[in-house]
């Protein structure tokens, strides 16, 4: 007698497909949100002071939510071809300090 859920091809299609749209998605997503951050009528940094972050773009938390999405917006660009990268780099290295302990 088996448990839990059976293996069957169309249930590997539908994980594989779902996975790489949700990825897709979720780097659309980021795209938008940076454009947003981006946007000095949506976010400048007064609203974000107002909102409880510390800092400016030029230091502080406001600077670490700017430049980790400007990271996770270029790696979203690497991954359709648009840019390339010259030199390794860690494009978790500011975002994964917005997702605290969830991040691993």
């Amino acid at each position: 007698m088996a448990i839990g859920y059976p293996i069957t091809k169309s249930g590997l299609d539908n994980m594989m497909g779902g996975l790489v749209v949700g990825l897709r998605d979720a780097f659309n997503a980021i795209q938008y949100f940076k454009a947003n951050l981006d946007d000095s009528t949506i976010y400048p940094d007064a609203v974000l002071t107002t909102l409880g972050y510390a800092g400016s773009t030029s230091s502080g938390e406001i600077k670490q939510i700017r430049d980790s999405f400007t990271a996770l917006s270029l790696l979203r660009t690497v991954s359709i071809g648009g840019s390339t990268v010259p030199s390794a780099v860690d494009f978790w290295f500011d975002a994964k300090h917005l997702a605290g302990s969830n991040f691993h």
